[in-house]
């Protein structure tokens, strides 16, 4: 390792230099008490003294969810591999919540996906971490993205439970999955928020029953009456074996080529700040 990197066993830098740094240590402390299979993994952290930077070393996914979307014209998921990801998000999201961990911005954006098919939770930028003494779940706090946000925060509540809000989303995610499209749209978050709040669910004719079904609970308005994580795992739907028909959406080849799926990430930032330093040193000589 350069003699200008260096690991840091907890949040020891200077946060005076760069403001988002309160912000990663933030998600850093979080992401050291994760422990599980579809959660992303932060296997170590070091902070460049040079160039003031600090970098998350996490395991490594090929692609995520939203590419996958993003590849194909009617921006949705064959049934069989959407309940794939789905499952293994309420996985994933169940241990968090054991953890007093409300993630606060599940979205396809936020899936990743490794070689295995493995689904992981990242970004937890905006999660909230509950008191261990804490005796519910109310936050008063979000900042997720706008087109998964609840009724409840659409309403601007002062206070709402932050299990509900992640069950909501993982609703609209799975709508997007199965659809290609949103519950709720809007042309500006005003109207957005809006129709979130007020306009009613529509569901297409052609859906599932049972996909209905566990959609339309987790997209309940009333938080107290929307699924909870137990209700979704034991759901119909959702302890199906659906049968693979057709082909699965395949992880999209990149512009450069299938190398830069796999490529070792420290190699890379020692090569790129190398570079870069050579072009400021040569910048330098042409002044």
């Amino acid at each position: 390792m350069p003699n200008n990197w260096k690991g840091i066993s907890k949040c020891e830098v200077n946060v005076k230099t760069n403001a988002v740094f309160v912000v990663s240590c933030s998600e850093i402390q979080l992401l050291r008490r994760l422990d599980h299979k579809n959660v992303i993994k932060l296997y170590s952290v070091i902070y460049n003294e040079a160039k003031e930077k600090l970098y998350m070393i996490m395991e490594y996914c090929v692609a995520v969810i939203q590419e996958l979307l993003d590849a194909v014209t009617d921006k949705k998921l064959p049934i069989f591999q959407s309940h794939d990801y789905f499952s293994q998000l309420v996985l994933g999201l169940e241990y968090l919540h054991s953890q007093g961990i409300i993630h606060k911005d599940i979205k396809p954006g936020n899936l990743l996906l490794t070689n295995a098919g493995t689904i992981k939770i990242t970004d937890f930028g905006v999660s909230e971490m509950l008191d261990t003494f804490q005796m519910s779940d109310l936050c008063h706090l979000s900042q997720g993205s706008p087109a998964f946000q609840p009724p409840e925060i659409a309403d601007g509540n002062e206070y709402f439970s932050g299990f509900k809000v992640d069950i909501w989303s993982s609703g609209v995610t799975l709508f997007n999955l199965t659809t290609g499209k949103y519950p709720f749209e809007g042309d500006n978050i005003y109207r957005l928020f809006e129709n979130i709040s007020k306009c009613e669910l529509i569901i297409p004719s052609d859906m599932d029953e049972s996909l209905q079904s566990l959609i339309r609970g987790m997209l309940e308005k009333s938080p107290t009456d929307r699924f909870s994580i137990e209700n979704i795992k034991y759901h119909d739907w959702v302890k199906k074996k659906h049968p693979r028909i057709g082909p699965p959406v395949q992880i999209p080849q990149k512009p450069g080529g299938q190398e830069y799926r796999s490529m070792s990430v420290l190699p890379y930032l020692c090569n790129l700040h190398s570079r870069n330093s050579d072009n400021n040193a040569m910048d330098g000589q042409l002044m």
